[in-house]
């Protein structure tokens, strides 16, 4: 008998000593971080990595939008050149020795421009062409020629009203509205996953409290029965059962410290900056045990109609929708005959250098002989001499430099106008009337999309109502459990120690008395829970911790 005593008296120390301070966790020290759900949630999406992979996908948007505008980027085109041209020819009268000699330098320069008017654009060109030349009948040479141009196209059927170009700004336009709402639903999730976490990490410290209430309640009644072996009234066969009971705690005990550990890192996961935060070696001790702002609106109706107006899904199904109408508007326009009005303005400039010699007929030179001998004959004959035709001379107006040549462009002297219509007509559009019947379908997907969405979301807003009022109820159930329980192991105490009971009924008692306290501890969870699934399906969870997300 004195050696089974001894050895409990063994093994109760070191129990106790083994539960002097909480086990040893892995990563985390002895400092404590005291965390309020708000500050829980408020460390989420100021942190959360995922929000800020999000945020990238807004900036993309804006970018792709800002590409779609460069349609409209005037382009400006310089276009310095020279050509040699040598080209044979048969005659004598365009070249020496059977070759036509020409020299080219040019100088051009362009400007093209969409307009978002009704598909409008415009052209301007102002070309320059110094040309030098061995044609004898050359009037100027060399002589440079340049040419202003404006030109204006003015679409009448297709591309009038939307064409590819504004219909991608339009769509992408949209496109950053959901993508910011991406961002906000992003943050909702992370929000009310941070909420959950919280929650978790409160129920599994208090269910740490109730194991190690359970130790507690062992040790003592190792003790109490080691008590009454040593006064001889109690048989010393009744020590090991206690053993037993209290060695299972003591491991229940270690699993719950466990499970502590790794609902702690998952909160961490989602409020911590980055591996390195500090918060990673820190223990979170969580401030609050129920949720301080339950939702305003537990009537069935009233959750479901505020969860249709508040769920960001249903604007992003707006936006999605007005991004197909631009599609379909697109494409049934391509379907229409293209008919474009066109119109051009041009005004030109000529000046060069007179050769010597210029303005003579060279055919008259080439008969000047025999015109002379015809002129002698007509003289004897009393008739009047034959003149030489002239053909005149070169314009003054036209000899000079460049600017001769600019004052002939912009003086308005040698002017062109031009206005016609430009018709393209297909057949058949097969793929604008894909298009058009891929929108037709993509219309009705949102609207059954739309459909299921909100029968989803009023399901939601059914099983959180239905959680939170079962929740309310279980927890009253496992309180008055606990009440009755709490009871019934003083009285088997006291009549274990009158010698009434024995370890066994006292070890059942403390066990039914720490399973009505764990439920409680479930049931409170399930109620938190319950009330920020609540909040997440009527779309209230940043509002309700009064948070906006910035793009």
């Amino acid at each position: 008998m004195e050696s089974n005593t001894m050895r409990s008296l063994l093994v109760c120390a070191v129990v106790v000593s083994g539960l002097a301070q909480e086990p040893a966790r892995v990563g985390v020290g002895a400092v404590q971080r005291r965390l309020t759900l708000q500050e829980a949630v408020e460390r989420a999406l100021k942190n959360n990595l995922e929000i800020e992979l999000e945020r990238t996908s807004v900036v993309s948007a804006h970018n792709l939008l800002h590409a779609a505008r460069g349609a409209y980027d005037g382009m400006f085109r310089w276009q310095p050149g020279y050509e040699r041209r040598d080209t044979p020819t048969s005659s004598v009268l365009f070249g020496a020795n059977g070759k036509l000699a020409e020299r080219f330098h040019n100088q051009n320069f362009s400007y093209q421009q969409r307009l978002r008017w009704n598909g409008a654009s415009f052209h301007a060109g102002f070309d320059n062409s110094r040309q030098s030349t061995t044609n004898p009948f050359v009037s100027l040479n060399p002589f440079t020629q340049s040419r202003l141009v404006l030109g204006f196209t003015q679409p009448l059927m297709r591309n009038r009203l939307i064409d590819r170009e504004r219909s991608d700004i339009a769509i992408r336009s949209k496109n950053i509205g959901v993508s910011r709402i991406d961002l906000e639903l992003r943050a909702v999730d992370v929000a009310a996953r941070a909420e959950l976490a919280y929650w978790d990490l409160v129920a599994a410290r208090e269910d740490v409290v109730v194991k190690a209430d359970g130790v507690t309640w062992g040790r003592e009644q190792l003790a109490r029965s080691r008590r009454m072996i040593d006064s001889g009234t109690l048989a010393p066969v009744e020590l090991a059962a206690a053993e037993a009971e209290l060695e299972r705690r003591i491991d229940s005990y270690h699993a719950s410290v466990g499970v502590v550990t790794e609902v702690e890192n998952a909160l961490k996961t989602l409020i911590a900056s980055g591996k390195d935060d500090e918060i990673w070696n820190e223990a979170i001790i969580p401030t609050e045990r129920r949720d301080p702002a339950p939702p305003g609106a537990e009537e069935l109706q009233r959750a479901v109609a505020v969860a249709m107006e508040k769920r960001l899904e249903f604007r992003r199904l707006g936006l999605q929708g007005e991004a197909n109408q631009v599609r379909k508007q697109a494409a049934a326009d391509r379907l229409k005959p293209q008919v474009d009005l066109v119109g051009a303005w041009v005004n030109a400039g000529l000046a060069g250098t007179e050769p010597a010699g210029a303005g003579n007929n060279l055919f008259a030179q080439s008969n000047a002989i025999t015109l002379q001998r015809i002129n002698e004959l007509s003289a004897r004959a009393g008739l009047a001499p034959v003149t030489v035709p002239s053909f005149g001379g070169t314009p003054p107006g036209l000899v000079g430099g460049y600017g001769s040549v600019l004052s002939g462009v912009f003086g308005l002297n040698y002017q062109t106008f031009q206005v016609g219509l430009s018709v393209d007509w297909n057949v058949r559009n097969h793929a604008a009337e894909a298009e058009v019947s891929e929108a037709v379908v993509t219309e009705r997907r949102l609207k059954l999309q739309r459909a299921q969405l909100e029968q989803g979301i009023a399901a939601q807003v059914r099983n959180a109502l239905q959680a939170i009022e079962t929740a309310r109820q279980r927890i009253a159930a496992a309180e008055a459990s606990a009440r009755a329980a709490k009871e019934k192991l003083d009285s088997e105490t006291r009549l274990f120690q009158n010698g009434e009971s024995t370890n066994f009924f006292v070890l059942t008692r403390q066990n039914e008395y720490t399973d009505s306290a764990r439920r409680i501890v479930v049931s409170r969870l399930e109620l938190n829970k319950a009330i920020a699934r609540l909040r997440l399906a009527m779309g209230e969870t940043l509002e309700s911790h009064r948070i906006s997300v910035a793009p």
